[in-house]
């Protein structure tokens, strides 16, 4: 019985796994060079919390949630965004209480939604973002946009161009959903019916129709910036100038509203085109909302946020070549010859794990010369030769991948041979803290292995 895996999902393995984690470890690090703090919620929730909060007008509410009932009978769903669930987590830890605000959230993880697969579109993928919460504050607005923007920047993409625009505070909305309704009325036969029915939950969503057709009619819409208070026109205006002084590339595009219904004043997205003249859209959106913490049960909060598919990031590397991330490769392979050899051969394989080393042992009872071949396809850089030989005189046999030098090493003075042998490698697991060893880390920013090898503080 041939079992594939379902429709709109996909495996992520080996090299694209590991472009996967560098390009998360980047977001990660900047995430946290802004002093957000990591969030992990639960996959599944209570489907309430995404139909008060996304809004039953949006498209993931009417048709795109992985929605169930569990055997309690309770109505479940699988998260098909995070935002609700990081506000809803600040609200049950009754964080506005407790901690400073805003509270600066990230995370990192899979969201499950019921649509068309697409390049670098899956029914579950995985997402990264930010959330402030406890600020109305344009500066940290400013600051959502400048994070993501460097974001994209850090990971090579250089087409890359903001859209914003402001949907007002809640009376500017209201004004303009007024004149949203008044003028699609007489056209409504002539539209689509997701259109017929956000006429009838949000007009405002109509904007973000791409029906051809239905575009040609919104074209000639009322705009957001004639129903705007004068508070959220000196709040957007205070927004687009601090972007102009940090260099930010943006256009204003007054059709943007976001898919989520409990958006406010401002709203952007990261569009992308490829050096190949691949337009892929938006990559990446957030913006504010005013309403969404009291919604879920907190006080009134507002907060900002935003956050990018790594499928879609992937895809637009993939494309301009930016994936291509060399290996550091692996530091030991131990190289039994025979089955005799193997138990000292396993010893020692665990011994140097356990100081930090990379490791791989070959258990095949190969002859050496496949071995070898083995180890450079696995880019090792120094291989431990283990024959009669090396257990009658307990010295292992160590060669040097790159320089073919071979050397003889007591069993017992492996590790700080490999240790001094690591350090004075400039080009390997260089370290760059002095005072400070840095082995939590497995890779930085650049996606470069760190020391790991510091017999000291190991013992």
């Amino acid at each position: 019985m041939d079992i594939q895996n379902v429709k709109g999902t996909h495996d992520v393995i080996l090299d694209e796994a590991n472009a996967y984690e560098y390009i998360e470890n980047v977001m990660k690090a900047i995430a946290e060079s802004y002093a957000f703090k990591q969030f992990r919620i639960p996959v599944i929730e209570n489907s309430n919390l995404f139909q008060r909060s996304v809004g039953e007008s949006s498209d993931i509410v009417r048709k795109e949630m992985y929605t169930f009932k569990d055997k309690g009978e309770r109505l479940i769903t699988l998260r098909p965004e995070f935002t609700a669930g990081i506000i809803r987590s600040f609200v049950n830890n009754k964080l506005y209480a407790t901690k400073d605000l805003p509270v600066k959230a990230y995370y990192v993880g899979p969201v499950f939604r019921y649509e068309r697969p697409q390049l670098g579109r899956y029914r579950q993928f995985n997402q990264f973002g930010i959330e402030t919460i406890g600020t109305d504050n344009f500066y940290h607005d400013v600051e959502a946009i400048v994070l993501g923007y460097s974001i994209l920047k850090s990971l090579g993409l250089e087409n890359v161009k903001v859209k914003i625009n402001t949907l007002g505070d809640l009376e500017s909305r209201k004004n303009y959903k007024e004149a949203l309704k008044t003028f699609f009325e007489p056209h409504l036969n002539n539209m689509c019916s997701d259109c017929k029915q956000r006429f009838a939950l949000n007009p405002l969503r109509i904007l973000d129709c791409k029906v051809e057709d239905d575009k040609k009619i919104i074209a000639d819409a009322p705009k957001m910036t004639n129903y705007l208070s004068s508070e959220s026109k000196n709040r957007f205006n205070k927004v687009i100038t601090l972007l102009k002084e940090i260099g930010v590339d943006f256009e204003i595009d007054d059709t943007l509203v976001r898919g989520l219904d409990y958006y406010s004043q401002t709203v952007f997205e990261f569009h992308y085109s490829s050096s190949k003249g691949v337009d892929y859209g938006a990559i990446g959106a957030g913006g504010h909302y005013d309403s969404l913490v009291k919604e879920i049960g907190g006080p009134q909060l507002e907060g900002v946020g935003l956050s990018f598919g790594i499928e879609r990031v992937y895809s637009v590397m993939a494309d301009d070549g930016l994936t291509g991330f060399e290996s550091a490769g692996l530091d030991i392979y131990v190289m039994p010859i025979g089955e005799a050899e193997q138990e000292i051969g396993f010893y020692l394989t665990s011994n140097l794990r356990q100081y930090g080393f990379s490791c791989e042992i070959d258990l095949s009872n190969s002859k050496i010369g496949s071995m070898l071949k083995k180890a450079n396809r696995l880019q090792a850089h120094f291989a431990i030769i283990i024959g009669e030989e090396e257990i009658d005189s307990k010295k292992a046999t160590i060669k040097n991948l790159k320089t073919q030098e071979q050397v003889k090493i007591d069993f017992d003075d492996l590790i700080n041979y490999f240790d001094k042998a690591f350090q004075l490698n400039d080009d390997h697991h260089e370290c760059h803290h002095d005072d400070e060893c840095c082995c939590h880390k497995e890779k930085d920013v650049d996606g470069h292995h760190c020391c790991k090898h510091h017999k000291g503080e190991n013992e």
